[in-house]
Parts: C-alpha cells; sequence; structure tokens
C-alpha cells in the first residue's frame, strides 16, 4: 500500500512539473531567410541568427555612407537622445531602407523636428519595445511598425524574438 501511494504520489509530481514547464517555455520562431546586412549606431545586439551581420556606424556616416548597401539600420537604445536630435528627422524619413529604434515606444520624436526625446519616450510594459520607420515609394507616407514583446516581460528571449521578428519585416521589404 505504502509503495503504491509513493509511486501515486511521484506520478502526480511528475504531472505537474510536466504542466508547469510546458507553460513556462515559449517556442519562438527563428529568422531564417536570406542574409541581411545592417548598420547600428551603438553596440550590435545579440541574436540567434546567424544569417544577419552588424556594421557598427556612427551618426557621421549617415551623411557619408550609401545607406543601400544595408538592408536596414538599427539604432541602439544608447544612442536614442542623440537620434532624437533635429539635423536626423530628414535622413530617416526619406530614408531607401527603414530605421529601427530600440527599446522606444514612438518614431515620433525621431521623425518630428519639433519634438524631444525624453524618458516618456522610453519602452514601459504594455508599449512597442522598438520602432521601425520607412518611407512608402508607392505615395510618399512614412509607414511605421511597432514590436512589443511578448506578455510585456523584458528578457533576453523575448528580446531576442523581437530582433526575429525584425529581421522578418526587413525581408518582407526586400521583396
Amino acid at each position: 500500500m505504502a509503495n503504491r501511494r509513493k509511486r501515486y504520489i511521484i506520478l502526480i509530481f511528475l504531472i505537474i512539473l510536466f504542466v508547469l514547464s510546458a507553460c513556462t517555455s515559449t517556442k519562438f520562431d527563428l529568422y531564417e531567410g536570406k542574409s541581411l546586412n545592417i548598420a547600428v549606431i551603438g553596440e550590435p545586439p545579440q541574436v540567434r541568427e546567424e544569417e544577419v551581420n552588424f556594421n557598427k556606424i556612427s551618426f557621421d556616416d549617415l551623411n557619408k555612407v550609401d545607406l543601400e548597401d544595408y538592408d536596414a539600420v538599427f539604432v541602439m537604445r544608447e544612442n536614442l537622445n542623440q537620434a532624437a536630435e533635429s539635423q536626423y528627422a530628414d535622413i530617416y524619413s526619406n530614408s531607401p531602407i527603414p530605421f529601427f529604434f530600440i527599446s522606444t515606444t514612438s518614431h515620433i520624436p525621431f521623425t518630428t523636428k519639433d519634438i524631444e526625446y525624453g524618458e516618456t519616450w522610453g519602452w514601459s510594459p504594455g508599449n512597442s519595445y522598438a520602432v521601425g520607420v520607412l518611407k512608402s515609394n508607392e505615395d510618399d507616407t512614412l509607414k511605421s511598425w511597432g514590436f512589443g514583446l511578448y506578455n510585456d516581460k523584458k528578457t533576453d528571449e523575448h528580446i531576442e524574438e523581437v530582433y526575429s521578428k525584425i529581421f522578418m519585416t526587413i525581408e518582407e521589404l526586400d521583396s
């Protein structure tokens, strides 16, 4: 009888452990498309994809480098204040490739000259974690995207998933 009870308790424990591990593990899709060449202002992000190459550039390079050599430009969190300076707004708004601003909720302080970037534009739960912009060739409007974190939780895995979604968006734009 005691052995039977032990087996029953162990079985229940294993079932509970299986259910809990299934609830906490989320499988995110990896980007598996063509090789991407992305310019980065700031430190390149840690990503899971091997198809993505990052090249560090500076704000000075925005006027010197042929942006069409890249598939996109990422502006990292530590550079958002400078990125919002008015002299760059036309570059982002008229670029032939998309710009993605990481750890911010909106493209507005970057594409509108009279709005300053501040803490209120930084990421917080319930908002996009990254935003992208690209001038539409069809109608000269500014397209924008927002990418949120899974369950609004800022974990390495969820941030990597945002990058995977951005890479997929970039590839869609090229096709």
